[in-house]
């Protein structure tokens, strides 16, 4: 017989005038899935059917890492890993059951969405700070070049750009169509001209340089989710990678003097993307060393703590 088959496809909860049904449904649902599964959203309809949205908590240490700090344990909540259905049957609530593979699974997924969302709020916290480093500058200088061509000369003829680019395949229209989503351009199938964000910016009152560092700025700001799933420029996710190896548990502490060492960091980085673990510990700490640089981090006797104002930004952006 499977293993499986073994699991009670449903649970039967007594209704009690005097107990709010969520607690009664949670303490049930505690023995088939765990100590950490809460109710996180209840819904009883009018002719008797019910939806039950759970979620689960887990323990995560935050102690900060300087000698003689007393240790600190924060639960961190998943919400909506299942949906069960159920419904009034006599006097008891009878709630249909996922298997623990499919609640597993659910729990997978939101962890994973977890990640995102922390990735694409460093990202928007420190883009301009993301854009000014040269291997990302680098891999957009496609993006740089079809940007400041258009406004230089506007409007600018798509098969000329694509001359210049001397790019293999339909690169170059795939960047044109992005920075087109993204509302940097208008392209008609022959020429491209500049929109409204390209336009505010005048070739002859601004340097080629501040003109480069501020559109990429703002590219990384519009487009970081778009250009690293779509065009995969994963380098855009390097960095806040790193970053969030340190942040991920400032945040859930709230806490931007927390200390962290290089251990706890790479904890992190691998509890969060599941890799990492063999990098070495030298390269590990250059990583840490350029958010420094970039006042990403900062760094106190081979201890990271938060920039204050990056804190900031990204405790705002993950709230947004």
């Amino acid at each position: 017989m499977n293993e499986s088959t073994l699991e009670p496809e449903s649970v039967s909860i007594s209704v009690h005038r005097n107990r709010p049904p969520e607690e009664a449904i949670e303490q049930k649902l505690k023995q088939v899935y765990g100590s950490g599964t809460y109710v996180s959203d209840f819904y009883k309809t009018e002719n008797g059917t019910l939806s039950v949205k759970i979620g689960t908590s887990f323990p995560k240490d935050v102690t900060d890492c300087r000698p003689g700090q007393e240790r600190v344990i924060k639960f961190i909540d998943v919400d909506r890993i299942a949906e069960l259905t159920g419904e009034i049957q006599d006097s008891s609530y009878v709630i249909s059951l996922e298997s623990r593979e499919e609640v597993l699974e659910g729990l997978n997924n939101q962890k994973a969405a977890l990640r995102e969302d922390l990735g694409d709020a460093m990202a928007r916290a420190t883009y301009d700070k993301i854009a000014k480093t040269p291997a990302v500058e680098n891999q957009l200088n496609p993006i740089k070049q079809i940007l400041r061509w258009t406004r230089l000369y506007h409007p600018a003829s798509f098969s000329e750009v694509k001359k210049a680019q001397n790019k293999e395949g339909d690169k170059t229209l795939r960047y044109v169509h992005t920075l087109e989503k993204l509302g940097f351009i208008r392209f008609d199938g022959e020429k491209l001209y500049a929109e409204d964000p390209l336009n505010k910016y005048d070739l002859e009152e601004i340097s080629t340089e501040e003109f480069n560092e501020q559109i990429l700025a703002e590219v990384v700001e519009r487009g970081y989710k778009h250009l690293s799933e779509k065009l995969g420029l994963n380098i855009l996710r390097h960095l806040p990678k790193f970053a969030n190896g340190y942040y991920f548990d400032a945040i859930e502490k709230n806490d931007p003097d927390l200390h962290l060492d290089l251990p706890a960091i790479r904890d992190n980085i691998v509890q969060l993307y599941g890799y990492q673990s063999g990098l070495h510990n030298w390269e590990l700490r250059d990583k840490m060393d350029e958010l420094v640089s970039l006042d990403i981090l900062s760094e106190e006797d081979d201890f990271y703590y938060a920039n204050e104002d990056t804190f900031k930004d990204i405790t705002e952006a993950a709230t947004a």
